[in-house]
């Protein structure tokens, strides 16, 4: 896949968004054959040797994109992902991004509706030696394969658990059919079980987990193709990817301490205007271990 080289201009621009420099970096990125074709645009040569000013990066290259959208309650726009000790659903912030855990396909901020981000950004900082490499999977590649009755019951409401105590699960379908005829998709299978075993919730039909399962099943064939979409980021590297048409997952990463400090710096983006359109950068970038 060709990579965009980063451009270290955007840093200088100011935030009238008018700069031309903004607005031909986010016409590369949005025309690439990769993000025409998959969803997926890759940036090298970001420095990531001083990790505050590898996160001004990240935020820069974001905010040329769109608008950069806060990770949780305390507004982090960089949130460091790596891992914590925690598995997946493992208490009420068990995250993926906190695990090391490879598979469970999903979309980031399914659980979400109104803050979930149209896109995402990630920044290899460290890489693990063995495994962590990123697997994404076309929504169309699913669809494709599935029965007219799955494809039915996944466009209703499933019960996605918002992973606070005491707040109720929220209703949202797995597939959306947009006017323009494009899907996207909102996923995380441990979050829409965990949503329907909530106390405010109601249990899965055998309908919607034959749905789930097939639609699973589609995931799985697509990540076993010889030709599945894969790469696994250097230092340096920073993939944009378009969290409403590809699920995301990766190979789990090893036990040695080396593999443990796998680190990647990760943004939320929302799109506000058309490709073409310069976006305004925040003023800084936060980074939280949390």
């Amino acid at each position: 896949m060709e990579h965009l080289t980063f451009p270290p201009s955007i840093l200088d621009t100011t935030p009238d968004g008018e700069n031309p420099s903004v607005r031909a970096f986010r016409e590369d990125v949005f025309t690439s054959p990769g993000w025409r074709e998959h969803g997926l645009a890759i940036i090298e040569g970001i420095p990531v040797q001083e990790p505050g000013q590898a996160a001004r990066y990240a935020a820069a290259v974001s905010s040329a994109l769109g608008r950069l959208l806060p990770q949780d309650g305390a507004g982090q726009l960089v949130r460091e992902v790596k891992y914590r000790g925690v598995k997946l659903g493992e208490g009420a912030t068990g995250r993926y991004s906190d695990s090391r855990e490879g598979g469970q396909f999903h979309t980031d901020g399914p659980h979400r509706p109104d803050t979930a981000p149209d896109w995402f950004a990630l920044l290899c900082i460290r890489q693990a030696r063995v495994g962590g490499g990123l697997i994404l999977v076309p929504t169309g590649t699913i669809i494709r394969g599935l029965d007219p009755a799955s494809l039915a019951v996944l466009q209703e409401p499933f019960l996605f658990d918002q992973r606070e105590d005491g707040v109720p699960p929220v209703p949202r379908p797995v597939l959306e059919h947009q006017p323009d005829g494009r899907w996207h998709v909102n996923y995380l299978r441990e979050y829409i079980e965990l949503g329907h075993k909530h106390p405010a919730g109601t249990p899965l039909t055998d309908g919607q987990i034959r749905a789930l399962d097939r639609f699973d099943q589609e995931v799985a064939a697509a990540v076993a193709a010889p030709d599945r979409l894969e790469v696994k980021l250097a230092p340096g590297q920073l993939a944009v990817i378009d969290n409403r048409r590809l699920l995301h997952g990766r190979t789990t990463f090893g036990d040695d301490p080396q593999d443990r400090d796998r680190l990647m710096l990760r943004t939320w983006i929302r799109e506000l205007a058309p490709v073409g359109a310069a976006v305004a950068a925040p003023p800084g970038a936060v980074v939280s271990d949390r």
